[in-house]
């Protein structure tokens, strides 16, 4: 990926957002290996602040030219709503964990679900964990993120940790795309999911990001070898984020999910009840090859 000067990143933000944006932060996170920014925008009445990066641009035509990829979003007058569907997704692991009282959330990024988490699932501990020092500085900054971070590789986390939780997410990135993961890693990651919880993995990208695909399936022939499954969730017709979930409950089926979720949403009084979250979702057992 080509390195340009600062003005230039602040033309690709600016070009992005529009004119009247405003950048609020814009710097080299070491650990993530590209520059991450904090910009504020408006769309109609709406105001949101964004948390971006640059990487390689998968599957474009120039892919040396640096791609803008907003990994997380805030909406400035409701913080405590997911913005984005594949949060809304991810957070469908609460509503499949029986009873989701402890959760471990790999990747901070700008904060959103910890803002979900302490809204409407409020009864339930988190221990946050990242490898940038920086960007946890940003969430903190910009993001109203109140929570002490484990700054540290996911990968080394586990390797010591002998606790379990009973909601995993993943959602590790880099400038690069998703961080490599091993059989070993996934092998602690379930490890980590208490009976009756679930394991939800962010896979961005999917369509066009070749490593993505063999680490989604040595996940499942991980949790296979232990008589678990996983299943994957995205929207039809796009091509952004895929979600895989694996839940150690007593029903892990995929029709299960619709009722859980449905469940969950009046439960905790989800916004609109959490409406349009799985419409028009495509929900597969293997990983999805066209959509």
């Amino acid at each position: 990926m080509r390195a340009p000067d600062d003005q230039h990143w602040r033309q690709l933000i600016a070009d992005y957002f529009g004119a009247g944006s405003r950048l609020r932060v814009l710097r080299h996170a070491a650990a993530f290996g590209a520059p991450v920014f904090v910009v504020d925008f408006d769309r109609g009445v709406r105001h949101y602040r964004t948390f971006g990066s640059f990487g390689p641009s998968f599957g474009a035509a120039e892919p040396d030219e640096p791609q803008l990829t907003e990994q997380s979003s805030m909406d400035l007058l409701y913080p405590s709503h997911l913005v984005f569907h594949y949060e809304r997704l991810m957070s469908l692991a609460f509503a499949l964990a029986e009873r989701p009282l402890t959760a471990l959330l790999l990747g901070v990024g700008g904060a959103a679900m910890w803002r979900f988490l302490r809204a409407y699932v409020p009864d339930c501990a988190t221990t946050l964990v990242d490898a940038d020092e920086s960007v946890v500085a940003i969430a903190k900054r910009w993001f109203y993120l109140s929570q002490n971070v484990v700054i540290e590789p996911a990968q080394q986390y586990l390797a010591a940790n002998a606790r379990q939780f009973d909601v995993v997410l993943v959602d590790l990135y880099d400038a690069r795309g998703p961080a490599p993961f091993d059989d070993r890693f996934w092998a602690r990651t379930i490890d980590a999911v208490a009976p009756g919880g679930c394991l939800a993995t962010n896979w961005a990208d999917f369509a066009t990001n070749r490593a993505v695909r063999p680490m989604a399936e040595a996940l499942q022939a991980t949790a296979r070898g232990r008589g678990l499954d996983t299943y994957y969730v995205t929207r039809r017709g796009f091509h952004d984020n895929l979600i895989q979930y694996l839940p150690r409950g007593g029903d892990r089926q995929p029709e299960a999910l619709t009722e859980a979720f449905e469940r969950f949403a009046r439960q905790r009084r989800l916004p609109d009840r959490g409406r349009f979250i799985l419409e028009n979702c495509l929900v597969s057992e293997d990983f999805p090859l066209a959509i």
